[in-house]
């Protein structure tokens, strides 16, 4: 079980190293339109879209780092009183609701990105860039979410069977 939960951290580990690099590369992108617009008076027919393309997959694919890492929102008021069994008991009875979102996010999703690559969808802009690679993104971070859901809910079976709070 410790391994299977060391196996996903790393997953979600490499995916959060890959995606922090996500916002420079906004930055980057509108950075550049800002001056060819505003100094060159040349705007770019590409940059609009593509950060709103490079925002969504970084939205769609970076819940998992964030489940890992505790950065979603919980009753701290309430969870933040907890012992570690307390906390491992919150875990085990929310992972239902992780577990049924990520996985209709994962179906839906992926029915969704195959349909789009079915039809080689394109954006309705001047630059018309296929869409379904970022679609894909969907079902790919529902399950990294469910990965490290699953990860989750093994260490807080743990947690309670040995008493030590460890993280997935």
């Amino acid at each position: 079980m410790r391994a299977c939960i060391r196996i996903i951290s790393k997953i979600t580990d490499v995916t959060g190293l890959i995606l922090m690099w996500f916002p420079w590369i906004l930055t980057v992108i509108i950075v550049w339109e800002v001056l060819m617009r505003n100094l060159l008076n040349r705007p770019t027919i590409w940059a609009h879209e593509i950060s709103v393309m490079v925002f969504a997959v970084l939205t769609i694919t970076s819940g998992a780092y964030a489940l890992k890492e505790k950065a979603h929102v919980n009753m701290d008021l309430f969870y933040t009183r907890l012992s570690d069994r307390g906390k491992a008991i919150m875990g085990i009875i929310t992972f239902p609701a992780i577990f049924f979102f990520a996985g209709v996010l994962l179906w839906l999703g992926w029915e969704f990105a195959v349909r789009s690559y079915m039809l080689q969808e394109r954006s309705i802009s001047t630059w018309n860039p296929l869409v379904w690679p970022v679609k894909f993104a969907i079902p790919f971070g529902a399950a990294l979410l469910l990965l490290q859901g699953i990860a989750q809910f093994l260490a807080d079976i743990l947690t309670l069977i040995g008493g030590e709070r460890k993280g997935a």
